[in-house]
């Protein structure tokens, strides 16, 4: 198993919401881009390892603009609201991305 990495035991530089301000949301990786929508793990899992567990049960970024409510809770640690701010933030990106298509 793992061994579990606190946010805040990891350097600064190496902090999702850090990373984003200093090399733009961009140069983030997934599960970075994730963790910071996400805003905080739970007890013994940082909100990177959070994230990294929903991309991995979705199949990665397609299917997680794919899953539904009921999908998401059923991985360890994504309760309802949770749940619900990932799939209104991946209709948020649909939407721009049809709107910027048409």
């Amino acid at each position: 198993m793992k061994e579990h990495t606190a946010i805040a035991q990891m350097s600064i530089a190496d902090r999702p919401r850090e990373r984003l301000l200093s090399v733009g949301v961009r140069r983030l990786k997934d599960a970075e881009v994730l963790a910071v929508i996400i805003g905080s793990g739970i007890p013994g899992c940082s909100s990177i390892e959070l994230a990294a567990r929903i991309l991995r049960r979705t199949s990665g970024t397609a299917g997680l603009a794919e899953a539904n409510v009921e999908q998401l809770l059923a991985i360890d640690g994504v309760g309802p609201a949770l749940a619900m701010r990932i799939v209104a933030g991946c209709e948020l990106s649909r939407r721009a991305a049809h709107r910027a298509k048409g």
